[in-house]
């Protein structure tokens, strides 16, 4: 027979196969998330650094369009434009207007290398800041004007000049100069230094960004790639990204190493790789002594279950402080329960031996009923040979009410029969108050064979007619009244007795007040809770001079058999 695994074995077992697997599973997760995070931050890096960049060249070129077209645009200069055009071959006072003005401007702004202005007929002023000149400049003469249309700004590249042995690269923007009726004065062309360009380009660490005019590299942080065109140096080892920038028709690439990012990779393996040998020893090692006081505290259930199935109640799973809580309140709890059921014995005991005097009790009491009976029929018939009529109705009416309240205590009656009960009790009222009682009852026919427990009324009539009534002259009114109300009973016992106390008022309506001198109101209360649960309402409304009325309601529920209580 093979032998049957013990929970020790199985929990050893089950937390190898539960640490390898998700192990694995969880380094193949890790590597996949690891790249593809990777891959995502290194994409929003570049599109940062794109974005980043842009901004930047748009920020230099928009400062150097400012100025070009606040200088297009100046009455003066447009005035001397003017003038310069009327004459051919200009003066030298307009010359040196111009020459002063483009002068402050390169001496303001240190971007600039210089600047040309090229009239109608051709002919150039300038200045030349590389060498603080206003004539006799070579590499102004290289640059050739664009035709441009209206409000049209361009953009140039590809001036490559010398200064002291340096090569200094150059960018340019141009502009017409109009004059108020839209006619062409000249174009005027800022020529900007490459640094500016080049500076505004930023890149982040171990990343570098080139600006190209189609795939010419016009600049970059190595002057030195200047000129060559992208696909000639393109390397595997590096990503390229281009974003082409609206505002000057260049392109900004974005030069990517991926060396770092493989690197990364390497050592995120091989970390993985060690923290999951180390981790699986030693998870292995810790399994059996991990599992060891859980097994014991198992082993300890087992022996107070053993002897708690032999009736020793009294036994309990002492509690290790150094356990989880879950444990700990898994044996308070077993302990808690074996205390609630050591009591619930005592109670089922208790209540046997209860049960046993109340049928002691209910056959002694069954006497006193009887010689109640027999001694009250006695009185009646002595009072009827007396002709005492009217004290042979009262015995005869507290005869119905005694045997009405004995005969089946605490079941159901109709409707019916619950108001000829009350019937004799206000009889007996009547006479013990000297003053008959005006009863109005108000029920449809239709409501007299519905139930009703018995005695629910009694104590609400009791009230009114204990508490309302005062004994004056004035009649005394009962109104009884039944009708329907939401698939519930609606009955309503009223008086025009004097007014219930606000205060008083307010601790009836209060369930969780007993008051002195309203008993009953309690009694009734609690035998609805018994009866109806929370589908009975009882409350109290008071009026001076006017009324004071009780409202019951409880579920209503029509008699089915036939009515043969009398």
């Amino acid at each position: 027979m093979k032998k049957e695994k013990t929970l020790r074995q199985r929990l050893i077992r089950g937390f190898i196969l539960a640490t390898l697997i998700p192990v694995l599973i969880f380094a193949l997760f890790s590597q996949i998330n690891f790249w593809r995070g990777m891959k995502e931050n290194m994409e929003r890096q570049i599109q940062s650094n794109l974005r980043s960049s842009e901004q930047c060249l748009n920020m230099i070129l928009d400062k150097y369009d400012t100025l070009l077209h606040d200088l297009c645009t100046e009455s003066e200069t447009v005035r001397t434009m003017e003038q310069m055009n009327e004459v051919v071959g200009e003066t030298d006072t307009e010359r040196e207007l111009i020459q002063e003005k483009l002068c402050h401007i390169c001496t303001s702004n240190t971007g600039l290398a210089g600047i040309v202005i090229q009239t109608e007929y051709g002919e150039r002023v300038f200045y030349d800041r590389l060498n603080d000149s206003y004539d006799n400049n070579t590499w102004i003469k290289k640059i050739e004007i664009p035709e441009l249309k209206r409000g049209e700004t361009f953009y140039g590249t590809g001036l490559s000049i010398g200064v002291e042995k340096e090569a200094v690269y150059l960018f340019w923007t141009a502009e017409n100069i109009m004059s108020s009726d839209g006619k062409v004065l000249g174009t005027a062309i800022f020529c900007i230094y490459e640094e500016v360009v080049r500076n505004a380009l930023t890149a982040g660490i171990d990343t570098e960004s080139y600006l190209l005019d189609g795939e010419k590299i016009v600049s970059a942080s190595d002057t030195s790639m200047i000129g060559k065109r992208l696909e000639d140096i393109k390397s595997k080892t590096f990503r390229y990204t281009k974003t082409k920038n609206e505002m000057s028709g260049f392109t900004i690439c974005n030069v990517q190493p991926l060396s770092v990012y493989h690197h990364m990779g390497e050592k995120q393996v091989l970390l993985l790789i060690f923290v999951a040998v180390i981790g699986i020893a030693v998870m292995i090692l810790l399994i059996y002594r991990m599992t060891r006081p859980y097994l014991k505290a198992v082993d300890e259930w087992l022996l107070v279950m053993n002897r708690v199935e032999k009736g020793d109640f009294s036994v309990k799973i002492q509690n290790d402080k150094k356990m989880p809580k879950e444990i700990r309140k898994i044996e308070n709890g077993f302990n808690e329960m074996l205390s609630h059921v050591e009591s619930l014995m005592e109670q089922v005991k208790q209540a046997v031996v209860e049960q046993k005097n109340a049928e002691l009790y209910a056959l002694e009491a069954q006497i006193d009923p009887h010689f109640l009976y027999n001694t009250l029929d006695t009185i009646n018939w002595k009072a009827i040979e007396n002709e005492q009529y009217e004290i042979s109705e009262m015995v005869g009416a507290l005869a119905d009410i005694l045997r009405y309240t004995v005969y089946n205590m605490g079941e159901t009656t109709t409707i019916r029969q619950e108001l000829g009960w009350l019937n004799e009790y206000i009889l007996l009222q009547d006479a013990k108050n000297g003053k008959k009682i005006d009863v109005k009852i108000q029920v449809p026919e239709k409501y007299m064979g519905y139930k009703i427990h018995k005695l629910i009324l009694q104590p609400l009539v009791e009230n009114a007619i204990r508490h309302g009534f005062t004994g004056g002259e004035e009649k005394d009114i009962l109104l009884i009244q039944i009708r329907e109300s939401e698939e519930q009973l609606h009955i309503m016992i009223g008086n025009n007795g004097k007014r219930i106390p606000p205060d008083i008022l307010e601790n009836l309506n209060n369930e969780n007040i007993e008051l002195d001198g309203h008993m009953g109101i309690g009694n009734v209360r609690k035998r609805l809770k018994l009866y109806y649960g929370e589908k009975a309402v009882l409350y109290f409304e008071s009026e001076e001079y006017s009324y004071t009325k009780v409202h019951l309601f409880i579920p209503g529920k029509e008699e089915k058999r036939c009515e043969s209580q009398s």
